[in-house]
């Protein structure tokens, strides 16, 4: 189920109707829901004392999305969330349980923190623990393949607290002078673990959301319809293979569960808050 299938097997039909965008939210579908299903056993797991960590993707699954833009050629620096994306780019759903339970069988035999995947054949690069410092590592490989004659792009997505460190504002910096083929993706949940992000990033102001940012335009997605994401992504990540400039987005979402399994969202957020979360932001059923 990869893209070269998604973009060539299907066809039209009789009538003249490009069936391509159906088999497309169709698959995009099916990476998401297996994401979520990856999280529900994942717990299990930790609730059996037989895994210690957990991070959950619910509510970013419409990062996979992107898939459907990127190519074998590109290179991807992820977001801990992003579950349903790794599955599409092809890492198999058991590597999930082989990383949370440590065990040889994991792609760092155990050495990584479970969350932390990577996946060099697939280039998916080592998700980092000191949030940030992956735009830096993103920024070092745009520089090595911008003149690649397939034309690769880089991938960086950070979450809404992340992208206010000063490594992933330096990365934008050195994207922008030096014109590297980045798209700096910030999930944005309104939520730095437990603290509310609205109104305090670069992206979204005191006085509401900006506009641009070191020059580049800020291109915004709902995450939480993933549907109406599929075609502008798509577009967005040609411009950066096309331009070999960067681009800067903001995808929203939800977080639908604890930070992680050491966290009790309930000190925090309001019943309330939680429930309208869970019944009008969960990408799934939308």
């Amino acid at each position: 189920m990869n893209q070269r299938i998604t973009r060539q097997a299907a066809s039209r039909t009789a009538v003249g109707e490009d069936v391509r965008p159906r088999a497309s939210l169709l698959t995009l579908y099916r990476y998401m829901l297996a994401s979520r299903r990856v999280d529900e056993l994942e717990r299990e797991l930790v609730a059996s004392r037989e895994g210690f960590f957990h991070v959950a993707g619910a509510g970013h699954e419409a990062t996979a999305v992107f898939h459907f833009a990127l190519e074998d050629q590109d290179w991807l620096h992820l977001h801990y969330r992003d579950k349903a994306l790794m599955l599409a780019r092809g890492i198999p759903p058991a590597m999930f349980f082989h990383a949370l339970i440590g065990n040889a069988e994991s792609h760092s035999m155990g050495r990584q923190m479970s969350a932390h995947m990577s996946d060099p054949a697939r280039r998916i690069l080592s998700l980092v623990g000191p949030v940030g410092n992956n735009a830096l590592q993103a920024v070092g490989v745009a520089a090595e393949v911008r003149d690649e004659p397939e034309r690769p792009v880089v991938l960086c997505a950070v979450g809404d607290g992340t992208s206010q460190q000063g490594e992933f504002l330096e990365a934008i910096a050195e994207a922008v002078r030096s014109r590297l083929p980045v798209l700096f993706l910030i999930e944005d949940n309104a939520y730095s673990i437990s603290t509310l992000t609205t109104g305090k990033t670069f992206h979204d102001l005191p006085n509401g959301p900006a506009d641009s940012f070191y020059g580049l335009p800020i291109h915004r997605f709902d995450g939480r319809y993933p549907a109406g994401c599929l075609e502008p992504t798509t577009a967005l990540t040609q411009r950066v293979r096309d331009s070999r400039e960067p681009a800067l987005a903001v995808f929203n979402t939800e977080r639908l569960t604890n930070h992680t399994n050491a966290d009790d969202q309930r000190i925090y957020r309001s019943e309330s808050e939680v429930a309208r979360a869970a019944a009008e932001g969960d990408p799934i059923p939308n």
